[in-house]
This record gives C-alpha cells, sequence and structure tokens, in this order.
C-alpha cells in the first residue's frame, strides 16, 4: 500500500514538473479566452470574435461587429490594418480610402473619432506609453504623427519618406521607431524598398538601409533590437540595427512574402508566402528555412495568443484596395496555427463575397505583451 501511494506521489510530481515545463513555453497566467479583430476592407467594418484556447484546439464564435462607414455599393474606408494601443482600449485602424486613422474605444466597442492623415493611410502604429501614433500615407509619400491627450487627438509633424511608407514599429523605450517603405513602384524589385529609421523626438530621419526589396511590407526589430527585420516581396531582410549594414537576405519559398513576426518564445519566425498559401517558418538564430506549411489562399499578416503558442493568419479574398499590396485570395476570414505542432488547427472564413481581410489583431495579444515585457 505504502508503495502504491508512493507511486501515486511520484506519478504527481512528475505530471507537475510536466505542466510547469509546458507552462514556460507561454505567459504565466495567459487567458485562454480573448478576442480576435478583423477589419473587412469589402465592407467598411470591424468583426469581431471570441476565441477560446485548449491543448491543440481553438474555438471561434462571432461576438460583433463595428460599422466604420454606413453600407454601400463600393467600400468608402476600406479598413486596411488595425494594431490595440496600451490596455487594449483603444484601436487604431487605417483607411486607405478614407485618407486617415479612426480610432476605435475597443470595450464599448464604438467609434471615436477619425482623423484624416492623406491619401492611402496604411498602418496607424501608437507609441507603447500611448502619447503618439504615427500614420503611413503611402499615397503622400510621408509619415503623420497625432498626438493623443486622452480623447483629444491633433495632428502634430510631418515627415517625408521614400516612397510608400507602410508600416511601423517603434522602438522599445519610444524614442525612435523604424518604417518600411516600398520604394519607387517600377523600380527592379530588388533595387529599392528601405528601413527607415525616424529619432522621434527630433522628427527626423536619423537612418537609411536599403535595399530590401520593392514593396517593402513590414519592419520588426529582435528581442534586444540589434538587429531589424524587414519584409518584402521578393526577400527577408536582416540588417545591424546599429550600423545599418544588410547581414542576411532570406529568399521566400515562393512568390510574394508578405507579412511576418516572431515568435513569442524567441525561437522561430513566420513569414507569410502570399502566392505560395503557406507560411515559411524561419530559424530566429540562424534565419534558415526550417519548413514551409500550407495554410490557406493569399495569407497577410499575424498576431498570436496571450499565451503565445497559436498563431493568428489573415487570409486575404477579393482585393479592393488597387494597391501594389492588393492580390485576391479564395477564401476571406483567417487560419490558427498551432506552433507546437504546426498544424492549422482552426479556419474561420468571413461572411461576404466581397470581403476581404488584410489586418489582423488579438485582444489581449501575445505579441504586444511579449513587446511591452522588454522593458
Amino acid at each position: 500500500m505504502k508503495r502504491f501511494i508512493w507511486i501515486l506521489g511520484l506519478a504527481a510530481a512528475v505530471a507537475a514538473v510536466v505542466a510547469a515545463c509546458a507552462g514556460m513555453s507561454g505567459y504565466d497566467g495567459a487567458p485562454t479566452t480573448y478576442e480576435v479583430w478583423i477589419p473587412d476592407q469589402g465592407y467598411d467594418k470591424i468583426i469581431i470574435y471570441t476565441a477560446t484556447e485548449g491543448d491543440g484546439e481553438v474555438k471561434i464564435a462571432k461576438s460583433g461587429e463595428i460599422a466604420l462607414a454606413p453600407p454601400g455599393p463600393q467600400p468608402t474606408v476600406a479598413p486596411h490594418i488595425l494594431l490595440f494601443g496600451p490596455g487594449y482600449k483603444r484601436a487604431y485602424v487605417t483607411g486607405v480610402r478614407a485618407g486617415g486613422m479612426f480610432v476605435v474605444d475597443a470595450e464599448k466597442r464604438t467609434v471615436v473619432t477619425r482623423i484624416p492623415t492623406g491619401r492611402t493611410a496604411h498602418a496607424a502604429t501608437p507609441s507603447w506609453d500611448g502619447s503618439r501614433i504615427w500614420v503611413a500615407n503611402v499615397g503622400d509619400n510621408n509619415i503623420v504623427e497625432v498626438l493623443a491627450q486622452g480623447d483629444t487627438y491633433t495632428k502634430g509633424r510631418t515627415i517625408s519618406t521614400d516612397p510608400r511608407p507602410s508600416c511601423a514599429f517603434w522602438s522599445r523605450d519610444d524614442s525612435a521607431f523604424w518604417v518600411v517603405t516600398g520604394g519607387p513602384g517600377n523600380a527592379p524589385p530588388d533595387q529599392a524598398g528601405t528601413i527607415t529609421m525616424v529619432d522621434a523626438k527630433a522628427g527626423q530621419v536619423s537612418k537609411v538601409i536599403q535595399p530590401i526589396g520593392r514593396d517593402g511590407c513590414a519592419v520588426v526589430p529582435s528581442y534586444d533590437e540589434r538587429w531589424l527585420y524587414g519584409s518584402s516581396p521578393s526577400q527577408f531582410t536582416v540588417a545591424d540595427a546599429k550600423t545599418g549594414e544588410i547581414v542576411k537576405r532570406i529568399k521566400p519559398s515562393g512568390p510574394d512574402g508578405h507579412g511576418f513576426m516572431p515568435t513569442p518564445d524567441g525561437k522561430y519566425i513566420l513569414l507569410a508566402v502570399r502566392q505560395a498559401d503557406a507560411v515559411d517558418v524561419l530559424d530566429a538564430k540562424t534565419y534558415e528555412r526550417l519548413s514551409t506549411i500550407p495554410v490557406g489562399s493569399r495569407p497577410d499578416l499575424f498576431d498570436f495568443s496571450p499565451s503565445g503558442r497559436y498563431a493568428f493568419i489573415s487570409l486575404r479574398g477579393k482585393a479592393i484596395t488597387g494597391d501594389p499590396h492588393a492580390l485576391t485570395g479564395q477564401e476571406s476570414g483567417f487560419v490558427v496555427l498551432d506552433t507546437w505542432t504546426w498544424r492549422v488547427v482552426a479556419k474561420v472564413r468571413a461572411e461576404g463575397e466581397n470581403s476581404d481581410i488584410h489586418g489582423i489583431a488579438t485582444r489581449p495579444s501575445g505579441f504586444w505583451n511579449w513587446y511591452r515585457a522588454r522593458r
């Protein structure tokens, strides 16, 4: 009997160790139920889902919508990218047809205000403290600063950039940010595109890293901000953040590399390869491609679950934006990829034949938590 009790105790101890080790791969106390927000460019709205995750499964149910414009025969906003500010209280949504940024109260699910910023507003990126948002305007070749004080938003400085700026990312101390640009539309694919570093205090460009490939899509720093990662249809770029030297160029597994994101555990970088309908998994230390995973028609952008285990990947539908990033897919919506098993565990299709999903964000977000933890 004593031996039986000892065995049970040993089994319980082993189970506890296994559970603890498994928990180390995610965030302690991370919520298992959270929201997924996708802006639908075809219908000028934000669609919200509730996700509940388990071990190897994620259940998803639609939980709401937020209209950004009255219904009409053609979209007048075309909401492109959505990002949350501190505490997930506000969402910042750019409308490539509206020429500006929408501020959304994420708790009340209502529009707070709209701020005109320029033609083809592509992405609005808030600082970590939430006091400033920089909006990249593809059509005006500039970035516009928006100052936030409570629910009062006013335009600040305008900075000219290389042609077609699209997305930005702030340094962890909010002193600088990086913006990726596409370059001239008629330039050779491998001879255009930049990662441009901006001194946020001075409001001036301090460094330009090029070329990263025409039609540059995204820029994200490494954990320690030693390296800058940039993506474009023709290459994934690794550059030294201090010197600006490009140290590695990785060719995607197929045509049209697009959005990417490092996994919160720091092991991998996921790169969407749109015309291959797949995601490349890169080793975050060697940058070698480890595998290519089919995920669905025209994958675009990423976010993570609060636990860091599941990657949410947007899928394009009927492309209506008319810009270089427009590419029609067959199943507008998103998929969920388990980064422990590399299996697609859920797929959600957005409603309507004109649906076109590009941006995606979870609330709360594992990716946001990871970068906040660096401070």
